[in-house]
């Protein structure tokens, strides 16, 4: 019974809704007002193209971000607002024979449809690319949205009478909805990829869009069928219709105007916020710019100026901003600014505009700093702005200056200087080693320095060069005739900081000649000048080397003191300029039968003495002795005639007899006198006496 009842209350309803058949009532025809039909497309067709432009700048804008929610919820709004208002006006533009009104609460929530529509719609039509899939579900959305706010509108509408649908163009109208509201985001989309100007594009995509909301009302409006007895078809006098749609049409204009000034505010409170972020960060980058910056207007006034301004010229921006440019210009040049300036606007040739050139600054204290000078314009023609750009040279020209200060030592230095680099080879050379050497330079670049010094290891060289930073010692190199040269050569590593090094130095001197004069020196003061027999000096030195060798060895060392018999006899009978003579061919005799390990020395007058090493017995130097005394009495041919010598010799036996060096002479020359004493022209050992009866070793 229940089921029975609930079915039929069912079956009541939808009769009431639709028509079912014909009914007792007839139906009540009426008219469009064209005025309002024309008012509603248009309204439709605006706020399609302001929910548009909306959609263009929420796209733009970065997800998240609060202008761009704003965006989202103004522009749904706006085509929410603008689909209810075209449905309102043209419901009001279909005038019937009857009185009519409308339940303002059913009346307002139709606009819930029609804004979660278009909200759906809008978040669509804000994407860039969208799937089939997106599409089709967003016009659907927005078709049944549409079809629903429609509906619940009519269903607004109070008027004596009835109003039903017939099924069949009532299902055409939600169909027809769906249809236009895809067709319209499609259209939207396809509008965009053909190429349009932007503006034109969405011109087209609000008019196809207006059309089609337009198209769905006045579909679903051809479903209505509006019944009444025949008493109530009289004609009415309805004067308020008008009146209302343009209140909301103004209504909407108004709150349109709103939304898009309310996005204006908030796109210029960003663009306000990037310009003052814009310009705080061109405040820093000027202020932390290296170079001066300066700003004058075109009667040569200053404007601002940086920091690096103020530490150039010493003086601070509030000093020189509202005074004359040229107060930062010696003369001439601060006369004449003035007048290039006032050229310049007159005749717009630029003096120096465009043109980067180096200027004089004049500084607080009266000083002057060399400078490069680039200026810029901008502004308006009449009333430019001129933007200079300063850099201090004062490092670059005293670099320059200690570039051409170390280019004249290189060129003009008298001692050869070779620059290597990374690599060590050879890649400029100065006037001064072509001098020394004779090698020419271009021969030697690209070279390294290793191939100019044959048979040394520069091994050690490069790693002291880079554990200590530098190198010097004396090496010798053949210069271009074949002669040695002596160098002290100077190698110098050139670092930057903590930086590898790029490039090494060596400075190279002659000493040739000093070391020859080092050498004469030498032989003068270890020679005899008469004999070039070594002296005394060297013969302790030899005496301490052979003593050192004879112990390492495990040998014996002879120490030989000869002093010449009858020399004295010599002097007096033939001269000293013939004793001499003799003395030198002495020498030479005895010279030539010694080893290059012996040693044979004068140590004064007719005094000698001999180093014999490596013995292995006492004996083992007679031999050599026995032919010393063979020699020495030969006669000597002189200049006044021929003279004969003989020698006495005394042998001291390292380590049998001594073993130091003053010690061994000592009793070498003990046992000299002992020779003469046995009547010399003989040898004799220290101690021989009584070990040999013959006194011979």
């Amino acid at each position: 019974m229940h089921r029975a009842e609930e079915g039929c209350s069912n079956v009541m309803t939808m009769e009431r809704f639709f028509l079912s058949g014909p009914g007792s009532d007839a139906f009540i025809s009426g008219h469009h007002d064209a005025a309002l039909v024309v008012l509603s497309i248009a309204v439709a067709i605006a706020t399609s193209a302001l929910a548009l432009h909306l959609a263009e700048q929420a796209r733009r804008l970065p997800p998240g971000t609060a202008r761009r929610h704003t965006a989202l919820a103004s522009g749904a709004a706006a085509l929410g607002l603008g689909v209810w208002a075209m449905h309102f006006i043209g419901m009001l533009a279909w005038r019937l024979p009857v009185p009519v009104g409308y339940d303002l609460r059913l009346t307002m929530l139709s606009m819930l449809p029609s804004l979660a529509a278009a909200w759906v719609a809008f978040r669509l039509l804000v994407q860039r690319q969208v799937r089939r899939r997106q599409l089709l579900g967003s016009g659907a959305l927005l078709g049944l949205g549409v079809g629903l706010m429609h509906y619940g509108g009519m269903a607004a509408l109070r008027l004596e009478g009835g109003l039903r649908y017939d099924p069949l163009q009532f299902a055409v109208s939600v169909i027809v909805a769906l249809v236009l509201a895809t067709l319209a985001l499609w259209l939207h989309f396809g509008l965009a990829g053909l190429g349009l100007a932007p503006a034109r594009a969405r011109l087209a995509a609000a008019v196809v869009m207006g059309l089609a909301i337009s198209g769905m009302h006045y579909t679903a409006m051809g479903a209505a069928r509006f019944t009444g007895p025949p008493a109530l078809q009289a004609q009415a006098q309805v004067t308020w219709q008008h009146p209302l749609a343009l209140a909301l049409t103004l209504t909407l204009s108004i709150v349109g105007a709103l939304l898009l000034v309310l996005n204006g505010l908030m796109r210029y409170r960003e663009l306000f916020r990037q310009v003052h972020s814009n310009e705080l960060r061109l405040r820093a980058l000027v202020d932390t710019a290296v170079d001066a910056i300066i700003t004058i207007d075109h009667h040569g006034i200053v404007q601002s100026a940086n920091r690096s301004a103020e530490r150039i010229f010493g003086w601070s921006e509030q000093d020189l901003v509202g005074r004359n440019v040229r107060m930062l210009m010696p003369e001439p040049f601060s006369s004449a600014h003035d007048g290039h300036l006032e050229r310049y606007m007159a005749t717009g040739q630029a003096h120096i505009i465009g043109i980067g050139r180096e200027v004089i600054g004049l500084r607080r204290d009266g000083g002057t700093v060399p400078l490069r000078l680039a200026v810029g314009r901008f502004g308006p023609r009449r009333q430019p702005l001129f933007v200079g750009f300063l850099t201090d040279l004062t490092a670059l020209k005293q670099a320059q200056a200690q570039l051409r200060i170390a280019a004249s030592v290189f060129h003009h230095s008298y001692e050869a200087i070779a620059i290597l680099d990374a690599q060590r080879r050879i890649v400029d050379l100065n006037p001064g080693f072509e001098r020394m050497t004779g090698h020419p330079r271009d021969a030697c670049l690209e070279r390294g320095l290793e191939a100019l010094y044959e048979g040394v290891d520069f091994a050690p060289i490069w790693q002291a060069v880079e554990q200590r930073g530098h190198w010097q010692g004396e090496l010798t190199m053949d210069d271009a005739h074949g002669q040695t040269l002596a160098q002290r050569v100077s190698i110098a590593a050139v670092r930057e900081g903590e930086l590898p090094s790029s490039h090494s130095i060596a400075v190279i001197t002659d000493i040739t000649a000093a070391k020859a004069y080092e050498q004469k020196l030498e032989r003068i003061a270890l020679h005899d000048g008469l004999t070039g027999l070594p002296n005394r000096r060297l013969l302790a030195d030899r005496l301490r080397q052979g003593i050192a060798r004879a112990q390492r060895g495990q040998r014996l060392l002879a120490v030989c003191y000869l002093d010449l018999d009858g020399f004295k006899q010599v002097n007096d009978r033939h001269g000293h300029d013939a004793g001499d003579l003799l003395l030198v061919e002495m020498g030479r005799r005895i010279q030539g039968l010694l080893r290059a390990q012996d040693t044979l020395a004068r140590l004064g007058g007719d005094e000698m003495a001999l180093l014999l090493g490596d013995l292995d017995s006492p004996r083992d130097c007679r031999p050599v002795l026995e032919r010393v005394l063979q020699l020495v009495n030969e006669p000597v041919a002189l200049d006044s005639g021929t003279a004969r010598v003989s020698a006495s010799i005394g042998v001291s036996i390292y380590p049998l007899d001594a073993d130091t060096p003053d010690l061994l002479l000592r009793r070498a020359d003990q046992a000299m006198y002992q020779a003469k004493q046995a009547g010399k022209n003989q040898c004799q050992r220290y101690g021989a006496e009584a070990q040999e009866p013959t006194g011979m070793i």
